[in-house]
């Protein structure tokens, strides 16, 4: 026989069940939602900016490609802004041992496949291969603004 469950026990567990909500219920709701989280992996890790370097272009650009398509992913399952997404890989790349400069380096790739939707090779060949800066093609100075009204 089930003892009787009277409205003090009833009150006592729902008080106990709203003060559990009150201090752990966004934890239990962030997990929740971020349960199925892409977890950060590449099939191939370059640790260095001078291994990236030796590689050959085709390497280069897989490395890249992937290290874009984990990007893409993560900016779409997690909703996270594209600068919010290369810090994610930044943070992620130095987790697994990779050398700070060559993760700060990707960031920029990976932002801008975020933004594309896709790895560009060639957005990321306009930038010096050896520091990944962007490289300056014209040497023609601004001219200022330009206002809407004025004709080239």
């Amino acid at each position: 026989m089930v003892g009787n469950l009277d409205i003090g026990k009833l009150v006592t567990i729902a008080l106990f069940l709203l003060i559990g909500l009150f201090f752990f219920g966004d934890k239990a709701m962030f997990w929740y939602e971020h349960q199925d989280d892409l977890k950060f992996s590449l099939s191939k890790i370059v640790y260095t900016q001078d291994d990236f370097n030796k590689m050959e272009v085709s390497e280069q650009t897989a490395v890249l490609a992937e290290v874009a398509t984990v990007c893409i992913n993560k900016h779409h399952i997690d909703k996270l802004s594209c600068s919010d997404t290369a810090y994610w890989l930044a943070h992620g790349l130095e987790n697994k041992g990779v050398d700070v400069d060559l993760a700060i380096e990707w960031m920029q790739p990976c932002s801008d496949a975020c933004e594309n939707g896709k790895f560009d090779r060639a957005v990321y060949e306009e930038r010096n291969p050896v520091n990944g800066k962007k490289m300056n093609k014209s040497s023609k100075k601004t001219e200022g603004t330009k206002w809407i009204w004025e004709e080239d």
